[in-house]
């Protein structure tokens, strides 16, 4: 993983200064990292769970735009792998345990929580929530030792029964790796989730920009393996796929919602909404998908 991120409570200041972000964004970056290293941390999950979304593409890949959740997904294919709640509210604990002491940081399991609730779900989320205190906050690591929660909150989300279609063991640093999603896995997941806008009534602005800066500084993206990629999580979700389908005025008028928001989250590059739309429908017709879809 390139640093994209502060490795100690002393560098926070300096590494902010260094690639131009708030030292308060810095602060929480250095807390999503300490859960990062915790998930790594933890033989089980470092086996069964996958980075991927904008955080992967931000530590590992195209370092640009960081965001709030931490987004997983759960492998079920690896050994004996089972998740529920109480088995990964006990894993995390673990984990972040033997990672917290050497940043500095206090790392506590404030909930793990099964959305939609239910047994005969087949899409589901855990949602997780990791409060954290940083080494200068002494009165919220007192308080936070003596059972309350902290009002300072990392969000980890971990899908279940969505493919994963290509992963790869990451250096975090000199001692932990973590599996995370390829680029082409990710772009794949991205197409599959600016279609999905209408189904699920969605603006997903943030996911044509990153595909965008994706065609920009990858030359060597695999277009058949987005390809396939793609149509694997599409049927998996019931989403029909065409490049018709992403010429969609629907498709645009979502993608395009407050997309200009997104400048100021950027630290690298920006892409104006409609260079980035051109950008995705040339891309999509270079992908090995129907034009159309037969009724």
């Amino acid at each position: 993983m390139t640093q994209s991120y502060p490795r100690r409570f002393a560098e926070i200041r300096a590494w902010s200064e260094a690639n131009n972000i708030p030292v308060a964004e810095a602060r929480v970056r250095f807390a999503q990292y300490g859960v990062v290293c915790g998930v790594a941390r933890s033989s089980s999950l470092r086996q069964s769970l996958v980075l991927k979304g904008g955080n992967a593409l931000d530590f590992v890949w195209h370092p640009n735009r960081s965001t709030v959740d931490l987004d997983f997904s759960f492998d079920p294919t690896i050994g004996s792998a089972r998740l529920d709640s109480g088995r990964l509210a006990m894993a995390l604990t673990r984990g972040l345990a033997a990672v917290a002491p050497d940043l500095g940081l206090v790392l506590t399991v404030h909930r793990v929580r099964q959305n939609p609730p239910g047994i005969d779900k087949t899409f589901i989320t855990y949602e997780a929530r990791i409060g954290y205190a940083l080494q200068d906050a002494s009165r919220l690591r007192q308080r936070m030792a003596h059972g309350e929660p902290s009002p300072n909150v990392i969000r980890l989300d971990i899908s279940v029964n969505d493919p994963i279609c290509e992963a790869r063991y990451m250096a975090i640093d000199e001692a932990n790796s973590l599996r995370v999603a390829t680029i082409e896995d990710i772009v794949a997941e991205k197409l599959r989730a600016l279609l999905q806008q209408p189904i699920r009534n969605r603006e997903r602005r943030q996911d044509l920009l990153d595909i965008a800066i994706i065609l920009q500084g990858e030359r060597t993206l695999d277009r058949e393996r987005v390809s396939a990629f793609l149509l694997e999580k599409a049927a998996a979700r019931d989403v029909p796929v065409s490049r018709a389908a992403f010429r969609e005025p629907e498709v645009k008028r979502r993608a395009g919602a407050d997309y200009d928001e997104l400048e100021v989250t950027t630290r690298v590059a920006f892409i104006p909404f409609d260079a980035a739309y051109r950008s995705l429908l040339a891309f999509v017709e270079e992908l090995d998908i129907p034009e159309r879809l037969t009724p």
